[in-house]
Formats: structure tokens, sequence, C-alpha cells
């Protein structure tokens, strides 16, 4: 609320979201208390705005600018995956399962899906020289290359300086460069 400067106050939101289309990840908002995490997409397509929620070094979700194609994406780190009726079913960090009848998809990949019909776009493989997001732990909002992957970690270069940390602690977001917005 305070960051966009549309309301000051719940009773004002309460008013957008009635009097508005307000839309997280391409599905209109009904309620003020609908929660919003790190990934997501927040659109105002009335005015014309588009955001995605990043997290940033001060561990704070930050509202990204994006235009109105990219929109449609978002970048989804899959974090299980199971065996339902035969087919594969592929759990997504936001809390999604997708399924799928035939795979080559793994634990700590990522993918590049459109919003809201789930059609993957991309593939982002969790490999050496991958660019991954830190999105837990003491170095939270680094963007860097994987280096080396370890049995339970893995080291991460940003520009200089080099990190350990855990592989539950990253998004893979591309290869040479992100495969969306990451920044202001």
């Amino acid at each position: 609320k305070y960051e966009l400067k549309l309301a000051n106050s719940i009773k004002e939101v309460k008013h957008l979201i009635q009097t508005e289309d307000i839309l997280v990840n391409q599905k209109k908002v009904h309620d003020y208390r609908y929660p919003v995490c790190f990934t997501d997409i927040i659109s105002f397509p009335k005015l014309g705005h588009n955001y995605r929620l990043i997290i940033d070094s001060d561990n704070i979700l930050k509202l990204v600018s994006i235009s109105k194609e990219e929109a449609t994406l978002k970048v989804l780190k899959i974090i299980g995956k199971s065996l339902v009726k035969g087919k594969v079913q592929l759990n997504l960090i936001d809390g999604r399962n997708v399924f799928f009848e035939k795979h080559h998809y793994k634990v700590n990949d990522s993918l590049l899906i459109t919003i809201p019909d789930q059609i993957v776009k991309e593939h982002l493989t969790f490999e050496k020289g991958a660019l991954v997001l830190l999105y837990k732990g003491k170095h939270v909002g680094k963007i860097g290359t994987v280096e080396e992957i370890k049995e339970k970690s893995i080291i991460i270069k940003t520009g200089k300086d080099v990190y350990e940390t855990k592989k539950d602690y990253i998004l893979v977001v591309g290869k040479d460069k992100p495969a969306i917005k990451m920044t202001k």
C-alpha cells in the first residue's frame, strides 16, 4: 500500500479492490487480505501498471515495474515431485502443482511459466553456471552464478564475492542473464 502510494488506509484499499481491477497472477482479487508472496505479479490493468515482487538484500519484498508482456511470466522453483495416478506432479514454490506425462525436470530446477494457464515456456536447469537468486539466508537478495555444487550446499559467485549456501536457498533465474526482470 505504501510502496505504490495508491492508498493510505485499509478503507481506501477496500475501495480500490471494489472499484478497480486488481490482478494477482492474472486473477482478480476480491479480498484486501489476499496474500501475495515472492515472485507474484500484481497488475492494475486500468492504470497500465504491472509489478513483480522480488526479495532484496534487506530481506524485504520490493516491487519491480515490468511490461504487460512480462506480467504473464513467472519463474517458479520445483521443490518436490511425486507420482499421482500415473502422472508426475511437480510441486512449485508458490504452492502450485503441475502435472506432466513425461518430463526431464528435477527438484531445484526452475520453470518459466505463463500465467494463468501454466504453460511451461522455459526450463531453467540447476547446474554449474546457472544464474541464481538467493531468497533465504544471510545473503538474501544476491544474484550470482553457481560455481560448484556439493552434496548439501553450493558455491555461488556474485561479482568478486564468493558464498557457500544451502541448495534450498536459491531460485534459478537464468543461464547467462535473467529470464525475467529482477531489478528496477
